[in-house]
Parts: C-alpha cells; sequence; structure tokens
C-alpha cells in the first residue's frame, strides 16, 4: 500500500508530513481494498489526523510481479530477472551483506570486516574490485550497489531487490 497526496496544506501549528507506507502481506486479493481501508483508519487514529482524501492503495500481487533482482540467501542464488548469476562466494557474501542492510552505506574497512573476516590483508582496494565484477554481472541491469565517494558503499533500496 503506498499512500500520497498531491496537495499538501499546513497550517501554523501542524507542518505538512508526507507518508509513503509499504506494507507486504499474504492475502487474497479479493480481500486487499477492505484491508487497506481499515489501515487508513487505524494510520488516522493512531497519528490524529484524517486524510483530505483517501488515497488509492495501489495493490500489487508479488506472486505474479518479480523484482528485477532476488537474492536467494539458503540456496545462495541471486536471479536477474529470472537468470542465474554465477557468483564467486566474496561476491555473493558482499551482495548479500549489502542487501540485508539497505541504505546504509559501508565504508570498506567495515566491508573488508564484515565479508571478507579478520584480518584481511589484500588491502581496501580489495572491495572496490568485488564491486566492479558485481557490477559487471548484474549488466544490462543496474546493479543496486552505490558509491558513495570518499567513504564506501551502499544496498540502493530503490532497486527491484528482493533478499529471501
Amino acid at each position: 500500500m503506498t499512500a500520497w497526496t498531491d496537495e499538501v496544506r499546513t497550517d501554523e501549528a501542524r507542518p505538512a508530513v508526507e507518508l509513503t507506507v509499504a506494507v507486504r502481506i499474504r492475502i487474497d486479493p479479493g480481500h486487499a481494498a477492505g484491508l487497506t481501508a481499515r489501515l487508513l483508519e487505524s494510520f488516522e487514529d493512531t497519528l490524529g489526523v484524517r486524510f483530505d482524501e483517501r488515497p488509492d492503495a495501489q495493490v500489487v500481487d508479488l506472486a505474479t510481479r518479480r523484482p528485477a533482482v532476488r537474492i536467494e540467501a539458503g540456496s545462495r542464488r541471486v536471479l536477474v530477472r529470472g537468470t542465474a548469476l554465477e557468483l564467486t562466494r566474496l561476491e555473493f557474501e558482499l551482495l548479500l551483506f549489502l542487501g540485508r542492510h539497505p541504505d546504509v552505506v559501508f565504508s570498506r574497512r567495515t566491508l573488508l570486516t564484515e565479508v571478507w573476516g579478520v584480518p584481511h590483508h589484500g588491502g581496501e582496494r580489495t572491495v572496490d574490485v568485488h564491486v566492479r565484477k558485481l557490477r559487471h554481472k548484474f549488466e544490462p541491469e543496474p546493479a543496486p550497489i552505490t558509491t558513495v565517494r570518499g567513504v564506501g558503499y551502499r544496498f540502493d533500496s530503490s532497486a527491484e531487490v528482493i533478499v529471501v
């Protein structure tokens, strides 16, 4: 469910706040509209506000819609648009670690510690090499790993990725 308003109204006492909510649950699609209405009422009650308009909920059947990237931790597979990627053990571990911590920036040193283990004598540029190889394997899809210049890397949560 994603909720938003086109028109933001403010007054002195209550500043405007944009709220986006995503809920993933397993439910019969026929019951989705009723559940959405109850969730919106709960938000109104909890926040002590009333929506000027009830937004139309966007209901997506995840069983029929595949994300661009699916990381399967148990089977150690990564699927891009349904096609398996051939990853080394460290490439998979790096992708899985970042995928489990979306939008968190990790320094190269932290990634070396968390993914490679302590101590690692290969130098911090080892991470750069592995990220470059991962990105190349994702082509033509954009890789969900973003460089934060001068700091390290993060997993982009806006990418269509699911970690299971």
